[in-house]
């Protein structure tokens, strides 16, 4: 067997003291110092270059000062002999501090990155848990801090993504007040080891929001585990974008779990969206954290009043419906006597803000009857989404038309019913659309147009193709002199900023606007059973009316009359949309000041 040369030896055990670490490094420089004093130390004293009278232990100590202060011997200190032994003693000197200071150094830098990239301990108590991160989506982040207002607040969010490159893309996006504590954890959201550190236990509010249900099941299923030895769940809201079947029900309805179901949100708020220009602008300032927002609380002394006296008569806010054994009734008949368990859904700037102003003797007005809308030729949707039908479904009665363009035959065969089903005419048109002239003949008779995000293509690719039929649409309008309106999805956020608004009747729906749903859920439960009512096709929802569709000359009339005219005609009052403004709140006080154009955001069933 070859015999290993005694420069291997050295390199392997050198090898083996440096991989001891920095303290490894520190003993073995610390050795070579002092030995080499220690053979300096013993040549001085053999060869007398010391003064006579001093001991071994003097010599070795004043050796050892010299070594260490990096001191080196003038030409008149001794003999060549000293100047040269200590000549060697201020090398190793000089070689020992620089080592010394480079290896606390670095170790203090690699300490630092450590703690850079480590996860922090969760101490805090009543902190929000966000399970998952995308980039380029700050809204549900950016709605959080709106909603902590003053208050201080930890918010830790957790995805299996560098802690650093998180919080960069974050704090150059979004502005965090002192009040509020970011805090960024590496885990997989799916393995409950990685999600202690979190301290879902602890926290008040946990929030899922990840991109498709079976990675929201297995990010359920971890907290459970996570939460197994707790008695109470804290407040958790599911986000995904697909359907909510297969998410565990009984564990839903065990722990009071609310779910938000995007990709229906936003096909719903396209149906909404697509024949009430501006409605939806006045929508997303509604539930933004901004000012007013939906409280359900009770109102002393309420009990025996009929709903019609009590919104009659509330000032400071507005009286949108009521909570009743767990249900939501939003504009409820005015004679609807109120019991002592109901909470009102409350539209105020501060919770039990409002007030009542002699509702007793509150004067109900005759019912009157509202003019019909009017009746829509054509819609063109264009493009396909598996969300097709609920946005059919969703739009309303009153379209003659619909025509389905830039999707294949099978696509439509498969994607709905006989059409006898719906009350609207349903056509597909299958030819391509990247001819302009195509494009033009199949939207040059639709007052509305709907361009829909292929959900089988990545987020990125899909909002390419939808920006670029926007832009062709923008130019076909300009070209021919057209005037339909466009409503369309864009799955990223931050892609939504590119399509900068020429006209402001353009309606783009991002996942900003579920984001902001989804803050408003985690901040109360309730709001999501409220959400769902205005988003349905069925009962009331938010509409924007203005004065001349309704037969109303509000030249004269104060705020107040303007309530109670609408009223009459079974619309609820929550503000105004003016052409500087998408949503103004309705006050009781001042003159009913509103110029053409200007609009009414209503609550009410048609």
């Amino acid at each position: 067997m070859k015999e290993r040369s005694i420069k291997k030896r050295f390199r392997y055990w050198l090898d083996r003291r440096m991989a001891n670490g920095t303290s490894g490094m520190v003993k073995l420089l610390v050795t070579t110092v002092l030995g080499s004093v220690l053979i300096v130390s013993l040549l001085v004293l053999a060869f007398g270059l010391h003064k006579d009278g001093k001991s071994f232990l003097a010599i070795f100590w004043d050796n050892f000062r010299s070594a260490m202060s990096s001191s080196f011997p003038s030409s008149e200190s001794g003999g060549i002999l000293y100047i040269i032994l200590y000549t060697f003693l201020g090398l190793i000197g000089m070689i020992f501090t620089g080592m010394l200071i480079g290896i606390f150094s670095g170790g203090i830098r690699g300490k630092l990155i450590a703690l850079q990239k480590d996860n922090p301990q969760i101490v805090e108590h009543g902190h929000t848990v966000i399970l998952g991160f995308r980039y380029g989506e700050y809204a549900l982040l950016e709605q959080l801090i709106k909603a902590s207002g003053r208050r201080r607040r930890t918010i830790v969010v957790a995805e299996k993504l560098e802690r650093t490159d998180m919080e960069d893309a974050v704090r150059q996006n979004i502005k965090v007040p002192k009040n509020v504590r970011l805090t960024f954890i590496k885990a997989d959201i799916t393995n409950p080891n990685s999600l202690e550190c979190c301290a879902i236990q602890n926290a008040d509010n946990l929030i899922i929001h990840v991109p498709d249900r079976g990675l929201a099941v297995k990010a359920l299923l971890a907290v459970s585990a996570d939460l197994r030895d707790s008695e109470i769940w804290p407040r958790t809201v599911v986000s995904f974008e697909s359907e909510r079947s297969m998410l565990p029900t009984n564990m839903l309805e065990e722990n009071h779990i609310e779910t938000l179901h995007t990709a229906n949100v936003v096909a719903r708020t396209i149906a909404r969206a697509a024949t009430q220009t501006g409605v939806f602008e006045a929508f997303m300032e509604i539930i933004n954290f901004n000012g007013f927002e939906f409280y359900f609380h009770a109102i002393p002394k309420a009990e025996g009043l009929t709903f019609g006296q009590v919104y009659l008569s509330a000032y400071n806010g507005t009286v949108a419906g009521i909570y009743r054994g767990e249900r939501v009734i939003l504009d409820p008949e005015p004679s609807t006597v109120l019991e002592k368990t109901d909470l009102f859904i409350v539209f105020e700037e501060e919770q039990w803000n409002i007030e009542l102003d002699d509702p007793q003797n509150v004067e109900m007005p005759k019912k009157t009857v509202r003019p019909a809308p009017p009746e829509i030729p054509e819609i063109v949707i264009i493009g396909f989404s598996n969300e097709l039908l609920t946005i059919i479904n969703e739009l309303p009665d009153n379209i003659n038309k619909i025509t389905l363009a830039g999707i294949t035959a099978d696509q439509r065969n498969t994607s709905l019913p006989d059409s006898s089903e719906f009350s609207s005419e349903i056509e597909g048109d299958y030819r391509s659309l990247d001819s302009e002239r195509v494009m033009y003949d199949v939207v040059k008779d639709a007052p509305h147009i709907i361009v829909l995000s292929d959900r089988k293509k990545s987020p990125e690719d899909a909002d390419t193709d939808v920006i670029m039929r926007i832009m062709k649409l923008r130019d076909i309008k300009k070209k021919y002199g057209l005037g339909f309106t466009i409503t369309a999805e864009i799955r990223c956020e931050n892609n939504r900023k590119l399509l900068n608004y020429e006209t402001g009747d353009d309606f783009i729906v991002a996942t900003d606007m579920s984001s902001m749903i989804l803050a408003q859920i985690c901040e109360e439960p309730r709001r999501n059973a409220l959400f769902e009512e205005f988003l349905d096709e069925e009962g009331s929802e938010i509409y924007l009316k203005t004065p001349e569709q309704l037969g109303i000359e509000t030249e004269g009339l104060t705020n107040l009359e303007l309530k109670t005219r609408l009223y009459s005609m079974g619309y609820l009052l929550l503000g105004f949309k003016t052409s500087e403004d998408p949503f103004i709140p309705y006050v009781k006080d001042g003159p009913a000041d509103l110029k053409p154009g200007d609009g009414l955001v209503v609550i009410g069933e048609e």
